[in-house]
C-alpha cells in the first residue's frame, strides 16, 4: 500500500505545475531565444490558481529591445498570459563630456559602453566611422548615449560657396562652376547662380557638387 501510495504522489508531483516551476519554463523559453542579450527581472503569471496538469507550450510575444514582454502557456483546454519585466542588453556610444550644439562629432568624444535598459532606442546605432560626417543638433550632456534624433549630416554644400554644376540631358553632361545661394546636405535641394548670373536650381549629389535640373 505505501508502495503504491508513493507511486502516486511522485507522479502527482511530476505532472503538477507550481507557479514558480511555470516562471522557470517561461525564463528558459526566453533564454533560449534571446541568450545572454536578455535579463528577466520578474515574471507575473495572471489568473493563476494551481491545479494545472500537462506539459504546457510556451509562446513568447516579444522582441529585442522593446518593453512589452508577454508570454503565454498553453496547456490545452486553458491559456494563461504572464507579464515580464525584462532589461536589454546593448552597446551604445556614450558622451565622454558635455558637448555643445553644432560641433562636429569625432570618435574621441565618445566611449563605448554596455548598458541595460528596460528598451533599447531604435536611433541609437552609429558606426564610430561614420562620426566626422555629422554634427550635433542640441547640447549633449555627458553620459548621454548617442542617438541619431539628437545629431544631423553635416552641410555638403554652403551658402555662398563655390560649387562644381553638373547638367545632365541624354547622354550629354555638361559641368561648369557657380555660387551656392543656399546651403544643406546630400539630397537637399538648392538654389545657385551660374557664372553667367542665372538662378537655377538642382540637387545636391555630393560635397560641393549639384546637379542642375533641366
Amino acid at each position: 500500500m505505501w508502495i503504491a501510495l508513493s507511486i502516486f504522489l511522485a507522479f502527482s508531483l511530476c505532472f503538477s505545475w507550481t507557479e514558480d516551476r511555470l516562471k522557470s519554463l517561461i525564463g528558459d523559453a526566453v533564454r533560449e531565444r534571446f541568450g545572454d542579450s536578455v535579463r528577466v527581472e520578474r515574471i507575473k503569471i495572471l489568473d493563476w490558481k494551481g491545479g494545472l496538469e500537462g506539459t504546457p507550450k510556451v509562446e513568447l510575444d516579444m522582441e529585442y529591445g522593446r518593453a512589452r514582454a508577454l508570454a503565454y502557456l498553453d496547456f490545452g483546454q486553458k491559456r494563461l498570459s504572464a507579464i515580464l519585466e525584462v532589461y536589454w542588453k546593448a552597446k551604445f556610444l556614450v558622451a565622454k563630456q558635455d558637448i555643445p550644439k553644432g560641433t562636429v562629432l569625432s570618435e574621441e568624444l565618445f566611449a563605448e559602453e554596455e548598458r541595460w535598459l528596460r528598451s533599447i532606442p531604435n536611433d541609437f546605432r552609429l558606426n564610430k566611422e561614420e562620426l566626422e560626417k555629422y554634427q550635433t543638433s542640441t547640447y549633449i550632456p555627458r553620459g548621454s548615449i548617442l542617438r541619431r534624433s539628437i545629431i544631423k549630416p553635416l552641410p555638403a554644400v554652403k551658402r555662398g560657396d563655390v560649387v562644381k554644376l553638373i547638367l545632365r540631358s541624354g547622354n550629354l553632361e555638361i559641368t561648369t562652376y557657380g555660387t551656392a545661394l543656399d546651403g544643406g546636405e546630400v539630397g537637399k535641394t538648392v538654389r545657385v547662380k551660374t557664372q553667367a548670373g542665372k538662378t537655377m536650381r538642382g540637387k545636391i549629389v555630393d560635397t560641393g557638387t549639384v546637379e542642375l535640373f533641366e
